[in-house]
């Protein structure tokens, strides 16, 4: 297993790959600092992800509140895209996830 790498970073999110994977292809999240609690124990929430799909493309979501219609708790921000392409979308919809943590 190697470390994960962080390849984005403002200060308050940063993006970060999957260490279970060779970075070059590994999967990714996006977190947002915030404060250490029994929640939160690394101090830091995790808000989307960009993953490959089955279909070899890749697509990224961010946090959303639960709509229960659906039963779904994350906006699609990209899908069907490069592995580049998702990571852009998560970055720059990174203010539309939804957050429960100060």
């Amino acid at each position: 297993m190697n470390a994960d790498e962080i390849v984005l970073d403002d200060g308050e999110f940063y993006m970060e790959l999957n260490g279970n994977y060779a970075a070059f292809e590994a999967p990714g999240f996006l977190h947002r600092r915030c404060g250490y609690g029994l929640t939160t124990p690394g101090g830091y929430e995790c808000l989307g992800s960009f993953a490959k799909t089955v279909d070899g493309t890749w697509r990224a979501d961010v946090a959303a509140p639960l709509d229960r219609d659906t039963d779904s708790d994350c906006t699609v921000v990209a899908e069907r895209v490069s592995r580049m392409d998702s990571i852009a979308a998560l970055w720059v919809n990174r203010n539309l996830a939804y957050s429960t943590h100060d």
